[in-house]
This record gives structure tokens, sequence and C-alpha cells, in this order.
């Protein structure tokens, strides 16, 4: 395979792109809490509560669900600027995202839906916790989230994706057994394999071994299958497959159920501390806490988010290991990450405390002297 060179014009754009990415991430995190943190400082979440009650009568099922309305509204109509900026203006700008401003309004406004309902959902099924199992309503929830996981890990691939982009049969039949075969070697068994029309909405590429059981299938974006390689699309998919041997979604689920049993068991001390015996509020059932109860889990996520990738980007090194003895193909696995770099704008090596406070994945730097150890040792641990 012919070598494939870093493209320092395309780097340079890369930092300055990640660096633009941070500081709009950075400013729709401080949104966020400052927003909840308003709320709760000015005694407006409760003036909210109290407004809502003359509406829905004092039902709690009806409060809660019109103060999230009125919760979420509020939050989306100010952070919609730092929203446009971040998922259309800037990746239009250095060329990643192909979508008009109507396509991605349309987009934004499916995921603003589909975020609602499950905020809806979530908000009440844990007010009625909260209103009836006082004492034990964090863990009933924790066990809760766990199922909603699961279920969004094995429905995701078939409802969600469709939603956002298209999907077909992948038409080269070759290629296609050749991803099969090296599922069913890796053990897992799929339905099929599915061309996924990233093209239509952006120049980067990407795959995935999506799902989980019976809807697992084996997803490829035409921006990936267009530009590389067979070889290449093989690594790329034989790493996913790496996730599959190694049970990592399984894994990163109970992890995150395990974040989100801590981040509730603080919440819980933090409502019986502090809402329960503040004026104004009506104990931790007060719908008027949801700001809180929100700050409270947005805090503890951002503050385990260094762990999390810390765990991630353990899991992605497993996974290129994987695809390096699965393949053998250490050449191509070096050519891919650094076409990838060039493509998606990934800074090849980053400054160490981008990595440990943004990244999920390993730098393209330490992924290629991976590749690089292979082909000399034919070993990668």
């Amino acid at each position: 395979m012919a070598a494939v060179a870093l493209d320092p014009d395309r780097q340079e754009l890369a930092r300055r792109y990640a660096f633009k990415r941070r500081l709009l991430f950075t400013a729709q995190l401080t949104a966020a809490g400052l927003y909840l943190g308003l709320l709760i400082a000015t005694g407006a979440a409760i003036t909210l509560r109290r407004s809502i009650a003359v509406v829905t009568d004092g039902a709690p099922a009806a409060t809660v669900g019109l103060y999230i309305v009125a919760l979420w509204l509020g939050f989306a109509v100010l952070s919609f600027p730092l929203d446009l900026a971040a998922g259309w203006k800037l990746p239009r700008r250095y060329g990643l995202s192909v979508q008009t401003l109507r396509q991605w309004l349309v987009d934004h406004l499916k995921a603003e839906a589909l975020g609602f309902a499950i905020a809806c959902i979530a908000a009440e099924v844990v007010y009625a916790l909260l209103l009836h199992l006082t004492d034990a309503w964090w863990a009933v929830a924790s066990v809760l989230y766990l199922l909603f996981a699961v279920i969004l890990a094995h429905l995701g691939p078939v409802l969600l994706l469709p939603l956002f982009y298209r999907l077909t049969p992948l038409e080269d039949s070759d290629l296609s057994a050749s991803l099969i075969a090296l599922a069913q070697r890796a053990g897992a068994t799929v339905e099929g394999v599915y061309r996924l029309h990233l093209s239509a909405k952006t120049t980067a590429a990407n795959a995935a071994l999506a799902g989980l059981g019976r809807t697992r299938r084996i997803i490829v974006g035409d921006t990936l299958l267009d530009q590389y390689s067979p070889e290449q699309v093989e690594v790329v998919f034989a790493h996913e497959l790496g996730h599959h041997v190694r049970h990592d979604i399984p894994r990163f689920i109970a992890v995150q159920a395990i974040l989100t049993t801590i981040a509730l068991f603080l919440a819980n001390l933090v409502l019986r501390t502090g809402a329960a015996r503040l004026p104004g509020y009506q104990g931790i059932a007060d719908p008027a806490t949801l700001p809180l109860l929100a700050l409270v889990l947005g805090g503890v996520g951002t503050a385990t988010a260094p762990l999390a990738h810390w765990l991630s980007r353990r899991a992605e090194r497993a996974a290129d290991c994987y695809a390096l003895e699965a393949t053998g193909k250490a050449g191509a696995f070096i050519a891919t990450m650094i076409q990838l770099a060039n493509q998606n704008l990934t800074v090849y090596r980053p400054p160490r405390w981008v990595e440990i406070l943004f990244d999920d994945h390993p730098s393209i730097a330490e992924r290629v002297a991976m590749g690089e150890q292979f082909a000399r040792l034919g070993r990668c641990r």
C-alpha cells in the first residue's frame, strides 16, 4: 500500500478547529451551569413552580411536566446561538459539514425533540420516585437508568439512527462478505452490512458495529467506502469488532450506570441537606428542585468526564490492537490513521492536558506508533 503523508496544512487547520471547538464546548457548559445556578440563586425556580401550580392545581405529574417544558424551552432559546455555532457554522467553515442551514435546523429540531421526550419521561419517573420512595428513590432510578441504557443500545441502530441518516444495504458483495467473515471469526452474529450515507451531511469518515443481539449490524459510512481501500475498511471494521470481542458496549453501559448511581446518590444528599431545608421549597419532591437536581447531575458528569475518557482511551487502544492482530495489516492501519487525521481534521499529537480533559480516543500519533510497533515485532502489547 502506498504511504500516506500527514498534511501539514490540514494539521494547522485541525489545531485551529480543535481550539475553537473546545472554546464553544466550554461556553455551552458554562451557559448551562449559569442558567441553572441563576434559577436557584434568584428564587426563579420556586417562582416558576408556583406559577405552574396555579395552572395545574398542584397536581404533581402535571406540574413536573410543565416545569420541564418551561425549563427546556428556556435553555433551548438561550443556548441556540452556541448550538448553531458549534453544530453548523464551525464545521461548515472548516469544510467538515456540507449541510445547508435548513438541513441542520431540521436535524437540530429532531435532536431537541428526542432529548426533550427523554428528559420529560426521566423527570416524571424521578419525581414519582421522590414522592413515593423518598429514601430509596436514587437506587431505583439507577436500576431504571441501566435498563433504559440496555434498551437504547438494542434499538438505537433500528429506531434512532435512521431518524438522522439514510442506511442502505451495502452493494459491494465482496466487501460485505469479507466484513461478515471477520465478524463471524470474532463470534459476532450480525443482521447485515449497511452503507451509512454520511456524505449528505459531512466529509468525515466513520464506521461502526452497532446494536446488541439481533439488532447488531455493520454500518460503514460512504465517506469511508468511497475514499479508502477495501483493506483499510477491513482494518477500521476490525477495530469496531475489537469492542465486541472485549464486551466494551456492556462494559461502557455498566461504567456509566455506576457513575450515574454515584451522581444520583450525591443528588439525594444535596436535596436532603439543601432543598428540603431552604425557605420556599416543599421538600425533596418539589418540582422546583429540578434545576438543582440537573446542576448536581451535570456537575458530577463533568467532574467524572476525565475518568470516562481515560477508560474509553484504554478500550480504544485494545480495539486497535485487536484490529492489527485480526487482520495483520499494519500498513493499512497506519495509512488509515493518517488519512483519517487529514480528512477528519484530527490533531496528530494534541497536548497531554487536552487528551486528558477532552479526548475519548488515543492520539493519532499514539495509534500510528502502535501500528509501527506491530509491523516491527508482530505484537502491540
